[in-house]
This record gives C-alpha cells, sequence and structure tokens, in this order.
C-alpha cells in the first residue's frame, strides 16, 4: 500500500511529526490492518480471555487475524462490538476525568455506534444518552448496533448539528466524532486512500469547525466537550482545537495518560498539551486523534424554565404486564407507530422537542389483546429464562430457519439463548415454534 500513499500526504505527516515517526508510521500502513474487538459488561463472553488486552479499555482485546464474525451468535446477540483499539482510548479518558453520569450526553455524529457503547457503558444506566446520526443508512446502523448493546437510556436522532441549538437542548457532554479526510483509516480502507486530496482535508476542516460551531451554544457551563478524528493532520486537529480555545469559551482538561506514553503521541499548541494522538506503528490501532476540553460559559439554554412540550410517555399495557409481572416497574414506554420501547432516565429528555428515530429499545407491540414482544426486549438485560440453544441451532435461528426444540415445552412465549446470552423470540406452538427473529436482521451467510 506504501506506494499508493499519495507523495503530499507523506511530506505533510513527515513536517508534522518528524521523520521517525513518520517512517514509523508510513511503514505500519504496509502492514495489515489491526482487529480487536470490545466486550459488552451487561453480556460478558470468555471467549477472548486468552487474547492480548488494549492496554486503556478493561474489556478490549487484540485479535491475531480476523474471524468471521457473522457466524458467531454471540455477535449478533451484542454480547461484543468490533472496534478499533485507538478508538477505545475514550473508555480511559472518561475513566480518568469522571464527567458526571447524571446528566445528558450527545454523540453527534455517532454512526456506526462504537463510541456510543463506550458512552452507555460509562453512563452504567444513570444518565441518558443521544446518539445522532443525520445520515440515513449510518443511522440504520447505528440503531442496529445500539438495539444489540442492550441500554434503555439511550436515544437515536437524525439530526443536523445546528438543530439541538434550535431545539434549545443543553448537554453535559458532548462527543463529536468528527466526519474527516480519512488519513487514520489509510490500511483498512483502500478508498480512504483514493479519495485523499488536499482539497478534501480543507473541505472537511470547514465542516468540522462548523459543527463545533453549531453545537457548544448547546453545552452547558462545565461541560464536557470530546473532540476527536481518524486523521493525522494538523489542519482538522490541533487548528480546530486552538480556534475553540480561542474563543474564550473552553479550556483544555488536563489528563495523566502517563501510563499509556509508549503508544500516544502528544499534539502541542504554544507548549501545552492539547491532545493526543495514536498512530498506526505506534499505537496498538489505527489513527485517531482526541482533545477533551470543558466549557467555560453559560449556555443560552441550560437555565430556561422547563418546556411545555412533554414526550408522551406512558405506563405498560395491562395485558405486558400480566404476561411479563418479572419486570422492573420504573420503565416507561413511548409509542413509535404502534411499538412501545422501554425507556428508563426519561427525565433528561422529556421536555425535550426531538424527532427520535428510537427511543430506549422496542420492547413490545399489542395486536388487539394479544401481547408480541419485539427484539429489543429480547436485546435488554431482563433476567427473564431463556431455551439453550447449540450453536448450530443458534445459526439457524439467526437465519431465521426451523430450530429444533426440546419436547413438551409450554405454548407460548419464550426466549432462546446462547452460552447464556439471549438471542430472541420464538413462539412455541403444539410441537412446533414459529421464529419470530427480525427479518431485516436475518443472518445470509
Amino acid at each position: 500500500m506504501k506506494n499508493e500513499i499519495p507523495t503530499r500526504f507523506i511530506e505533510k505527516l513527515q513536517n508534522h511529526f518528524g521523520s521517525v515517526i513518520a517512517d514509523k508510521t508510513l511503514s505500519a500502513l504496509s502492514l495489515k490492518s489491526s482487529i480487536s474487538v470490545r466486550v459488552n459488561p451487561m453480556k460478558p463472553t470468555a471467549q477472548f480471555d486468552d487474547r492480548q488486552k488494549v492496554p486503556w479499555s478493561k474489556n478490549g482485546y487484540l485479535l491475531p487475524e480476523r474471524p468471521t464474525f457473522a457466524l458467531d451468535p454471540l455477535f449478533h446477540a451484542g454480547s461484543y462490538y468490533v472496534q478499533d483499539s485507538s478508538s477505545m482510548i475514550l473508555e480511559a479518558i472518561l475513566q480518568k476525568i469522571q464527567p458526571a453520569r447524571e446528566g445528558l450526553y450527545l454523540d453527534v455524529c455517532a454512526a456506526p455506534g462504537g463510541k456510543s457503547t463506550i458512552l452507555l457503558d460509562y453512563l452504567d444506566d444513570e444518565g441518558f444518552l443521544i446518539a445522532n446520526e443525520v445520515d440515513p443508512k449510518r443511522n440504520a446502523i447505528l440503531r442496529e448496533n445500539i438495539l444489540k448493546w442492550g441500554r434503555l437510556n439511550a436515544g437515536v436522532t437524525s439530526l443536523p448539528a445546528r438543530k439541538f441549538d434550535e431545539l434549545e437542548c443543553a448537554f453535559d457532554l458532548i462527543l463529536v466524532d468528527a466526519p474527516c479526510s480519512g488519513e487514520g483509516m489509510f490500511r483498512k480502507d483502500s478508498f480512504a486512500v483514493s479519495q485523499w486530496s488536499e482539497n478534501l482535508v480543507e473541505q472537511c476542516a470547514l465542516t468540522q469547525k462548523s459543527i463545533l460551531a453549531e453545537l457548544l451554544p448547546t453545552l452547558k457551563e462545565g461541560g464536557v466537550l470530546i473532540y476527536s478524528t481518524c486523521t493525522m493532520n494538523p489542519e482538522e486537529n490541533e487548528l480546530q482545537v486552538q480556534k475553540l480555545l480561542d474563543s474564550g469559551t473552553v479550556e483544555p482538561i488536563e489528563i495523566d495518560l502517563s501510563e499509556f506514553s509508549d503508544y500516544l503521541i502528544e499534539a502541542n499548541v504554544d507548549n501545552s498539551v492539547i491532545g493526543y494522538y495514536l498512530l498506526p506503528g505506534s499505537s496498538t490501532g489505527e489513527g485517531l486523534f482526541i482533545s477533551t476540553l470543558k466549557k467555560t460559559t453559560v449556555s443560552a439554554h441550560e437555565d430556561r424554565r422547563k418546556s411545555r412540550y412533554s414526550t408522551p410517555f406512558q405506563s405498560a399495557d395491562v395485558e405486558f404486564q400480566s404476561a411479563f409481572p418479572e419486570l422492573p416497574q420504573n420503565l416507561v414506554y413511548w409509542n413509535l407507530k404502534g411499538e412501545l420501547h422501554a425507556v428508563v432516565q426519561h427525565q433528561y429528555i422529556e421536555a425535550l422537542n426531538l424527532p427520535f428515530k428510537m427511543l430506549g429499545l422496542p420492547y413490545y407491540q399489542m395486536k388487539g389483546e394479544n401481547v408480541i414482544p419485539l427484539h429489543g426486549f429480547a436485546m435488554a438485560s431482563n433476567g427473564l429464562r431463556a431455551i439453550e440453544l447449540s450453536e448450530e441451532n443458534s445459526l439457524q435461528f439467526l437465519r431465521k430457519e426451523t430450530i429444533s426444540l426440546p419436547p413438551n415445552l409450554p405454548k407460548g412465549w419464550s426466549l432462546v439463548s446462547y452460552q447464556n446470552i439471549h438471542l430472541g423470540w420464538v413462539k412455541i406452538i403444539d410441537q412446533r415454534s414459529n421464529n419470530y427473529y427480525p427479518s431485516w436482521l436475518r443472518l445470509r451467510i
């Protein structure tokens, strides 16, 4: 790949980092891309315990080669997420700075959802996360990954950044994993190499500047702004942060990441560390820049009286409560086209007039007096018992095929699981069962 990399990119890399780091990075770009996963703490699996740990992630593992994830039922169950290890540095940063969990978080460019799952794990059912993605196709991928992760304190939107200011939102933490020129993905994505140009870098820098300017008014005083890209140039990284600092509305948050210094490259402006790079050849993964800032001025929205708008939450239908009496009573439900989504920590968003694509997780729908449980109900850690399937039977279930079940099971709805992790719903009728795995998720290999 090295010969395919644009000469001008190489020159800029050398000017930015010096020849030693640049040569190390370029050498790594000729190697295979890294493979890593992060295990869902709500649905743990031990299958990666013998793999090398990601230094800054409690649940991150480095893999020597890429397995066929699609043939692992636990992948479909949301037991782990395939994520670049460099991106997992967000986990360490959150643990170091300890932002308040009792708050409203925004991941504004969230697809495919890896960093959203890190934020959800940090919140741990406290606070609320809005995961936003404006592109419709990428938003569908985001919803799928949030669905599989199984948390009820998240909502998915599809709005341009400026809308959050227009809708008078006020956030305690904002993550801007900005659209960028993709230099950090060169060895993972050949298209990133072919599309690169200085003009693309300039265009991305303008987009990033616009997104940050539109979102900054929605961040509360004392709130945290985390800015990241998967690129390596100062135009999209240090210069973007410097513009924010020059505005007088934010200041850097000092973070002691010295234990990871062998993997990190400091980003400095005027002899001050304003962020960090993780680069191929130096880090365990692909290229990433990340900076953490604190808002020093008040948002016009945070002191407003509560809006008269109220998201229409409701209690569960009596029939659903009767069918599943084991469920906690603190859940409220939001109706989306007849699907009832279970939500927790709804107080953080009940006064926001946001057009959610998904809110909490889809739990059930009513057909007359009949309860139809939905896939989000299966993906949540609900403590319900399930029928354990073999690996072969699990894959048949995921292909939406007929599966073999033990004889003489009671009629009605039942969860099925693999290695004690829920896969979805079946309805047992006499000596057969109907497979209710969602058609749009069906495994096709």
